[in-house]
């Protein structure tokens, strides 16, 4: 998921001189995470850093890296079953669910791939694509059917002891809805939670403000190529320019398709989802890109959710904007 956002202002026409607008930003998730709180002084400030102790927290139990999360302990568990935490489980359902609607698009059982691919590793210097051969024995690893939930137990097995899943896809907006459950709970009603590109406008009540969001040209990242009004919505959007290999001149981009095994080779440069949820905004936005726009486009309806496509043409960039989005984009 690539940063392609830059919060741009929050329209204050109207607003009441004892509140004013307050901005928290920290390096969480491997990135900038960043709360602006529109309200009074004292309930910004506990809602704020109630919302930065929750990101911290479930960082602590979905990250890949994190050598005491949940996704390591069962990414070593060599097929057998794993304890995890309610909000684990929580993921790994809706990640089989996003997996079955897209019809396999969207994978969280993809880390196998990426390692191959080399996208684990740090350095870039040295890098050959792997082998066909490779890349078929690693894709009988890929599939939401080979990750057993049983919620009952709360426990869950990787079927394959060679697998590992990485919920790099969802799990930051799972966890801007968290945050944002947080401060919805401190009673604030005008905020916006953004980590890493994976953002929630909070906007409620009567003095719901409109928050203005912009979106990177993906070839010329300085430059915004449109910006999008948004109320109380989620918005993620999947790039693959600034997180690539190289190989003999040609870049290959770190969205893998969990179908083929290679990475995502079409007209698309970036997909940004507008959705109520920002977990759905997160995966979806992977999911068109893999798709292309033609099939991914069509996914919109099934999830409830808008979109800005924006594609390569004979005449430079093309942009293609959902029937929900036409009054709320300029450029």
């Amino acid at each position: 998921m690539s940063i392609l956002f830059f919060l741009i202002s929050l329209f204050l026409s109207g607003c009441s001189p004892q509140k004013e607008v307050f901005k928290r930003e920290e390096m969480v998730l491997g990135t900038f995470g960043e709360i602006t709180c529109f309200g009074e002084k004292d309930s910004c400030k506990k809602g704020i850093d109630k919302a930065f102790r929750e990101i911290k927290n479930l960082e602590e139990i979905l990250s890949f890296f994190k050598a005491e999360s949940d996704i390591s302990f069962l990414n070593n568990a060599q097929g057998k079953p794993v304890g995890v935490k309610k909000e684990t489980l929580e993921v790994l359902k809706k990640a089989k669910e996003i997996s079955q609607k897209t019809q396999g698009a969207f994978e969280v059982t993809v880390a196998p791939l990426l390692a191959i691919w080399g996208f684990y590793q740090k350095e870039k210097e040295s890098f050959s694509p792997p082998s066909g051969e490779l890349i078929k024995e690693t894709l009988a690893l890929v599939g939401q059917d080979k990750i057993i939930l049983a919620e009952d137990t709360g426990s869950v097995i990787l079927k394959n002891p060679s697998m590992k899943i990485d919920l790099g896809g969802l799990a930051k907006g799972y966890i801007v809805d968290r945050a944002v459950a947080v401060l919805k709970k401190e009673e604030i009603k005008n905020a916006l939670v953004n980590l890493g590109g994976d953002i929630f406008c909070l906007s409620e009540g009567r003095t719901a403000k409109v928050w203005k969001i912009g979106i990177q040209d993906p070839q010329a990242k300085e430059k915004l190529i449109a910006t999008l009004k948004v109320r109380n919505k989620a918005i993620a959007t999947s790039g693959q320019y600034e997180n690539f290999r190289e190989f003999k001149g040609k870049k290959l981009g770190h969205i893998i398709d969990p179908r083929t095994g290679y990475p995502v080779e079409n007209d698309v440069l970036s997909v940004t989802v507008v959705a109520s949820d920002c977990l759905t905004a997160d995966a979806l936005a992977t999911a068109i890109f893999v798709l292309g726009k033609e099939q991914g486009s069509a996914l919109l309806k099934t999830f409830s959710a808008e979109a800005v496509i924006i594609s390569k043409s004979p005449k430079g960039k093309r942009l293609w904007i959902s029937g929900g989005l036409k009054n709320k984009v300029s450029y």
